[in-house]
């Protein structure tokens, strides 16, 4: 965590976590570059998604299935690449999918809003990280 553009609260943050299930994240949230990006990641056995959400796209790179011949390169790289799909999907305007969703709440009817409890279970978990960074030690978050 670090304090670098003169803001009250803090400008980078950068998280590794493992979860229960022994699943590996990783969350860098950065305020200082002058550019946005928003991105999550997802790594599998046979490739990653990423999913952008400011340009909506979701994007698969499969892990490649052809084996180097350059022995030095394919130690250095790892994974090899692959074939990389853009999907094409439906991409609604973000702020009256949220109004739309704020509706179908107070009109009682059963929607894709995530739940209070679930709102408030990621406060605590940012809380957690944040007080863990400004000590710089690990918190277990049960």
């Amino acid at each position: 965590m670090t304090h670098r553009a003169g803001r009250p609260h803090e400008d980078l943050v950068a998280v590794v976590g493992r979860l229960h299930d022994e699943t590996v994240v990783n969350h860098l949230v950065n305020w200082l570059t002058p550019m946005k990006q928003r991105q999550v990641t997802v790594t599998g056995e046979r490739g990653c998604f990423v999913a952008d959400t400011l340009t909506a796209d979701l994007t698969f790179f499969a892990n490649g299935k052809i084996a180097s011949e350059w022995d030095a390169i394919s130690k250095f790289r790892g994974v090899s690449e692959g074939d990389m799909v853009r999907f094409a999907i439906a991409k609604p305007e973000p702020l009256r999918t949220e109004i739309m969703g704020f509706r179908d709440t107070v009109a009682g009817r059963i929607g894709e809003i995530v739940p209070a409890s679930e709102g408030l279970e990621t406060l605590r978990v940012a809380d957690a990280i944040t007080r863990a960074a400004a000590r710089g030690t690990v918190e277990l978050i049960p």
